[in-house]
């Protein structure tokens, strides 16, 4: 029995010692979480699918010699909230910036007997995406207005044809609920099961009794309280040039945005972090078909603008059709990626 209950104890301290160093591993981004954004521009040259930032993938195939492009993402997205946009969507910023070059000559329009190009965003399954655009020459004039693309659906991502030279961001009409137990019928592709994450609380109620609450179709929150006067809120998130801006580590896959933010309170006080002896959480998305699924996230307390680390990893598991990630106990934003 006394052995039994040595083996109990060093499990608990190897656990503690576990999620200590990945708190303090998390926290030590927040030493770059104020850097510069890796938007600078990515230089690209041969035939392939490129990701840019974590906000969009470019994929190109060249037909023709001495052809090249350049990708970033639009932050600051100021000049393009400027732009003329004449839909009824929500446009959602920040989006990416393709450059065109012929023998490194800029230029605005490319030709398909010149190649194929592609820009792509993660699907969202609350919302009908339309892909638009507007053009970098026209904007030097103040005369660029977006304009819509015709754009497909590619298992978990929205597409369109990237021919020229410009900003490209996702714009979004909302799907009205249908009602009943199928209220979500599509959670980032259609082969997922209607209903794998519910629609409660759609008005960010605060929540403040154990179960399992949802916020948009994106995601659902699973709380247990051990101790009294805790409470959480769940927003869809808002603002997603924010997440945007944040560090995302290269070649680690497509962020599905927009994601979930969490709030933590304590006796009506919003906190920044609560423990495992405090109440257990879990948060839950979709899992992305055909995809390596990893949620990721970064702290973000009661003003969205005060990120305090970069995009992080958290353990997760898919089952179910729901990749969940056991551990999630920051007051932050959440989303998935898909690799």
């Amino acid at each position: 029995m006394r052995k039994s209950i040595h083996y109990l104890i060093a499990a608990a301290l190897t656990l503690a010692v576990a999620v200590t160093t990945h708190i303090e591993q998390v926290r030590a981004g927040t030493q770059n979480a104020n850097a510069a954004r890796p938007s600078a521009a990515v230089e690209i040259h041969e035939d392939g699918e490129y990701t840019i930032g974590g906000v969009c993938n470019f994929n190109v195939k060249y037909k023709q010699p001495n052809l090249s492009n350049q990708a970033a993402v639009d932050i600051p997205a100021e000049e393009s909230r400027q732009v003329t946009f004449s839909y009824p969507d929500n446009l959602y910023l920040a989006g990416c910036h393709l450059v065109h070059f012929l023998d490194n000559q800029y230029q605005q329009e490319m030709t398909n007997e010149q190649g194929d190009w592609e820009v792509c965003f993660g699907n969202r399954p609350d919302e009908k995406l339309t892909i638009y655009y507007y053009s970098d020459e026209l904007s030097k004039n103040g005369q660029a207005v977006w304009y819509a693309l015709p754009t497909v659906e590619k298992d978990t991502y929205v597409c369109a044809p990237a021919m020229y030279s410009g900003v490209y961001a996702p714009g979004g009409i909302f799907i009205p609920e249908t009602g009943g137990e199928d209220v979500v019928t599509t959670l980032l592709q259609p082969t997922i099961q209607a209903g794998t994450v519910q629609l409660t609380v759609p008005n960010a109620e605060k929540i403040t009794e154990p179960g399992t609450y949802g916020a948009g179709g994106i995601c659902e929150l699973t709380v247990d309280y051990y101790v009294p006067d805790l409470s959480n809120e769940l927003h869809v998130e808002e603002n997603v040039e924010v997440s945007a801006k944040v560090p995302f580590p290269d070649n680690k896959g497509l962020l599905y945005l927009p994601g979930c933010h969490v709030y933590h309170y304590k006796t009506e006080k919003l906190v920044d972090e609560v423990t495992t002896d405090e109440g257990s959480w879990e948060i839950c998305f979709a899992a992305i078909p055909g995809k390596e699924t990893t949620i990721f996230f970064y702290y973000a307390e009661d003003d969205i603008s005060r990120v305090t680390s970069v995009w992080s990893p958290l353990d997760t598991r898919v089952e179910g059709g729901k990749a969940c990630a056991t551990v999630t106990n920051y007051t932050g934003v959440y989303t998935p990626v898909g690799k």
